[in-house]
């Protein structure tokens, strides 16, 4: 936790989350309430100098109301491109960032084409919401698809994406 370190050099903090009963509420003052309600957000800015997040699932909506009042880091933008696994990854290459082999996948065809292409065994990721972990099954035969395509959420818009490993 980014207080634990700031502590030590003086620093005093404010914690927003959507939960009363969070460890951070240990810590320093715990605003809690909906990250899309303004009222919330503008209590919670009150009298801040900056804000920053600590996990990449705060919605971007909330992260970008609130850098219209106070310096936010990292900024809205680089929230919501880490947000999406697949827009991530591109947006890393086109900074000449070298990235894994991977391949968007939205349909079950995709997945099956992907696989030709990065081979096995292979990483299929959600292209959202995963973290640490979650959010991802690995594919070590044919056998494991259909199960990982459900579990995944596959019937989804975008599913996500599949690595190779």
């Amino acid at each position: 936790m980014l207080a634990l370190a700031g502590y030590a050099l003086g620093l005093q903090f404010r914690f927003l989350d959507v939960q009363a009963e969070v460890p951070a509420g240990h810590l320093a003052e715990l605003v809690v309430g909906d990250y899309s309600d303004e009222g919330v957000l503008a209590r919670f800015a009150e009298g801040l100098s900056l804000l920053t997040y600590e996990f990449e699932n705060v919605p971007v909506a909330a992260a970008a109301w609130l850098a219209q009042r106070l310096p936010v880091y990292p900024p809205p933008l680089a929230l919501e491109v880490s947000q999406d696994r697949v827009a991530e990854k591109t947006f890393f290459q086109g900074l000449g960032i070298p990235t894994p082999l991977f391949y968007p996948v939205q349909t079950y065809s995709d997945l099956q084409d992907g696989l030709e292409r990065t081979g096995w065994p292979a990483l299929l990721k959600t292209r959202r919401l995963g973290y640490d972990g979650k959010g991802q099954w690995l594919l070590r035969s044919p056998a494991d698809l259909e199960a990982a395509w459900a579990a995944l959420g596959g019937a989804a818009p975008d599913p996500g994406s599949l690595c190779a490993l």
